[in-house]
């Protein structure tokens, strides 16, 4: 079932002015049995943005959360149309006076955990409402691309909402970066249409707007970095981000130091688009505690995050779920369970701090 949702307002609206993509970055494109890189020589305009967002006040810290059990998994397609943006054109596509997104999203279902992931299924709301991760894929893929890991997610008590991006996507007029700086207020503007589902829809209710995370892969990740640190971009809903796959200098705009937000940054040793050294030389020098810095032993850009059953996916599934159950389920606890899973397997991975 696809739900068509019209917006005329936006929680985050980003003003930028320049061309879209960055500098020196190599996306991901996948074809059935191969990926391949198309690198973007235009940087993210790096002038200060204006930046508007609505959050309600939070009086009280959230309680723990269930972190114990896995559940079922139910999908649902949305489409959420912002009507107070416009799409670029792009190739053959004349551009649009608005923008759609449509929208995956993953929760926790009624029925036997371990089973396909159903449909429509009726969402389970025993220990809900849950917290809600927005994920932002990369280059010339959809969220489809990262089903199993959405998948693992949701089946330990989390909402993930997944839009595809116009023509960051492939579609429409094919892949490319000529509006890429408008993802961020995609992303944004998603989160706020989950949160406020309403009209009998039967996910109203189920996302704790109180735990929010943003996680991306490869150009994602830099979507999912500029809700929590950048300067453009932040949404002061995010409590914690999940980057994975790549060099957080792309960004090419200023970051925001010491803002207490946890980040955990995945990288690949032998990532094809992004020299290793460059990345965690980055993140040593700018990001702030609380940081967990993952890197990924012989690993390259794509396996990692979407092939169940390849060490580095079990790794980094484990791992991603214990920080997110640490910075949203308020088990911090959890977060010493990424230092053991790393510990376990020092020849697939190392941590730093």
């Amino acid at each position: 079932m696809v739900v068509a949702v019209t917006a005329t307002t936006v929680t985050l609206v980003v003003a930028l002015s320049g061309s879209g993509g960055r500098s020196g970055r190599a996306e991901v494109s996948v074809s059935p049995t191969s990926a391949r890189a198309s690198t973007s020589s235009a940087p993210l305009p790096t002038a200060a943005p204006t930046t508007t967002v609505t959050v309600p006040p939070t009086t009280t810290a959230a309680p723990p959360i269930a972190v114990d059990r896995t559940y079922a998994v139910g999908v649902r397609a949305y489409t959420f149309v912002d009507s107070s943006r416009t799409t670029s054109a792009n190739g053959g596509f004349p551009g649009a006076s608005t923008r759609t997104l449509p929208t995956v999203v993953y929760y926790p279902a009624t029925g036997d955990a371990g089973g396909s992931t159903q449909s429509d299924a009726a969402p389970d709301r025993a220990d809900g409402p849950y917290p809600l991760v927005l994920f932002a894929h990369g280059y010339d893929v959809t969220p489809a691309f990262y089903a199993s890991l959405l998948r693992r997610w949701a089946a330990a008590g989390y909402v993930v909402a997944a839009p595809t991006f116009p023509i960051l996507s492939g579609s429409p007029g094919g892949a490319s970066h000529v509006d890429y700086e408008k993802t961020f207020g995609d992303a944004s503007f998603v989160i706020s249409s989950v949160v406020t589902l309403g009209g009998g829809d039967p996910l109203t209710g189920i996302v704790d707007s109180r735990r929010i995370a943003a996680a991306g892969h490869s150009d994602g990740e830099v979507i999912a970095f500029g809700l929590g640190f950048l300067e453009c971009c932040r949404d002061a809903r995010v409590r914690s981000v999940i980057a994975m796959a790549g060099n957080l200098a792309n960004a090419n705009n200023p970051s925001v130091r010491g803002t207490g937000t946890p980040i955990l940054h995945i990288m690949d040793d032998h990532d094809e688009y992004d020299p290793y050294p460059d990345s965690i030389a980055w993140d040593r020098e700018n990001l702030t505690a609380p940081r967990w810095m993952l890197s990924l032993v012989n690993a390259s850009h794509v396996p990692p995050y979407t092939q169940p059953g390849n060490a580095h996916f079990e790794l980094v599934s484990q791992a991603t779920i214990d920080f997110l159950d640490g910075t949203l389920k308020s088990h911090p606890d959890r977060l010493d369970r990424v230092t053991t899973d790393v510990a376990a397997r020092p020849d697939l991975a190392d941590l730093g701090r």
